[in-house]
């Protein structure tokens, strides 16, 4: 990697593109790339940002640091897609260079208006006491110039009572007006320049997009923690699905195993009584590597989510290659039955090509771009084996505890190793026969149980292209590689 110190609140400036241009170089030459994974071409990336489907075509926008692979002030970065696998780069959305905005444009959603498309972000700002919660909003044309709203912040401060950490604006109609979801935290005793003490969802309302009123918070029958982050809120068969991102669980057996943790809730959210009627809610991967998701419409209304594929401050063993992170695939959300699947798009399915079935104990592939699916039988164990004798990830199924677990304690190059080598999930309510899809892109593996009621999204950085996947016995096997 090229050696530059670099200040972490450093925003872009055309006197940078050299640098940038010598660090994409220097990255392209990665062997841990991913073919059908957004990734950032320079830098660090993290939460999707202003998921859309807007004139003809896919906006994926998405927090950035352009300069290296660690959390430094937050752009927008931008890229477009027709068919949400092959992604064009778009540069900067957002870059941090007004006052209001001095320590980083911060996490947000898009919401299409009058035949503009709404940018709604956070603005980080920060005093020699505290944050001033901000946010803002941007406007982007059909010839995809982006403005920033020149009356920002259209909501200066947070309410009585609340942390100033209030971001990640979620903006949807219902009712005929527009509402505001914030993640907040809320003090129980005095107030200080901190988070607070439990996580609240707060509500504002307005008729016009700019001018905002709040109008409390919702109630949420769950455990908040001490910080709710990143909202979304789509309908599926009539019922809303919320996304939220909490922060401070507490451990559970199987559950919220990484540093901070991302939920669904399923139900009807009121508006008017702000109350969320919960039917159901659970943990969205069982994974290392997710957080942050958002959810959006697609073409044709299509319900969809992209979510990071990463978690606060994961260490990597490539984290000296100047770049970091990625987004998930983009994934089709639905209930079946009653209950939440997320699973890749259709278009990302097709992608993978000559498709073969056989039936064996050992299957050699020579690519690390990969699509395998298989069965499983839950009431007799099994494990796989994905890579070389010395440089392995595994699938465990144990009948007994009627458990899935991934396991990457026998990488060649440990991950993140303070957060533990195994992440596990319980399959009582799954039916017998388990259908196993693993998606691999290189360093990016997603691995899906029955098309999506449990998902693993996890890195590994295994050192030969070349994989071996060994099973406990023989079995049926469908593969194919990514075109």
């Amino acid at each position: 990697m090229i050696s530059k110190k670099i200040d972490k609140y450093t925003f872009y400036t055309p006197e940078w593109q050299n640098y940038l241009n010598q660090l994409k170089g220097t990255i392209s030459q990665s062997t841990y790339l991913p073919k059908y994974h957004l990734y950032p071409k320079t830098g660090l990336m993290n939460d999707p940002n202003g998921l859309s489907y807007f004139n003809g075509k896919y906006h994926i926008f998405y927090q950035w640091f352009p300069f290296d692979s660690f959390h430094g002030m937050k752009h927008w970065g931008h890229a477009t897609s027709e068919d949400l696998v092959t992604f064009k780069d778009e540069g900067f959305a957002l870059i941090p260079n007004e006052e209001y905005e001095k320590n980083g444009a911060y996490s947000g959603n898009a919401f299409e208006y009058s035949n503009e498309l709404y940018l709604f972000y956070t603005a980080n700002y920060k005093t020699n006491t505290g944050k001033l919660a901000k946010q803002a909003l941007a406007i982007m044309d059909k010839k995809g110039t982006i403005k920033k709203y020149p009356k920002n912040p259209i909501i200066n401060g947070a309410p009585k009572g609340f942390s100033q950490e209030l971001r990640d604006p979620f903006v949807f109609e219902r009712n005929d007006s527009f509402y505001m979801l914030l993640g907040g935290s809320r003090f129980v005793a005095e107030e200080r320049a901190s988070f607070g003490d439990i996580g609240e969802l707060l509500l504002y309302k307005s008729n016009n997009l700019f001018d905002w009123t709040y109008q409390g918070v919702i109630d949420l029958p769950i455990n908040k923690g001490y910080m709710l982050e990143c909202p979304s809120l789509i309908t599926l068969d009539g019922k809303d699905v919320l996304f939220l991102s909490p922060m401070g669980y507490e451990k559970e057996r199987y559950r919220y195993q990484n540093r901070f943790s991302s939920i669904y809730l399923i139900g009807q959210l009121d508006v008017e009584k702000r109350i969320f009627e919960l039917e159901h809610v659970d943990e969205l991967d069982a994974g290392f590597d997710y957080y942050a998701p958002q959810s959006f419409y697609g073409k044709n209304q299509l319900p969809l989510t992209f979510g990071w594929f990463g978690c606060g401050e994961q260490v990597y063993p490539i984290d000296t290659e100047g770049w970091k992170h990625g987004l998930t695939t983009a994934q089709e959300i639905r209930l079946v039955n009653g209950k939440f699947r997320r699973f890749p798009s259709q278009e990302v399915q097709n992608k993978f090509i000559n498709k073969q079935t056989v039936i064996t104990k050992q299957l050699n592939l020579e690519a690390p771009y990969y699509h395998l699916q298989f069965e499983l039988n839950k009431e007799q164990e099994s494990t796989i084996y994905f890579g070389t004798k010395d440089d392995f990830w595994q699938l465990n199924l144990d009948e007994k505890k009627e458990t899935v677990t991934i396991e990457r304690s026998n990488l060649a190059k440990k991950i993140d190793i303070e957060y533990g080598m195994k992440r596990t999930c319980e399959i009582a309510e799954l039916s017998t026969i388990i259908i196993v899809d693993v998606f691999v892109d290189n360093s990016f593996i997603e691995l899906y149980l029955n098309k999506g009621e449990r998902v693993f999204s996890f890195r590994v950085f295994l050192e030969s292209k070349q994989t071996t996947i060994s099973f406990s016995k023989e079995i049926n096997v469908t593969w194919a590689l990514f075109e």
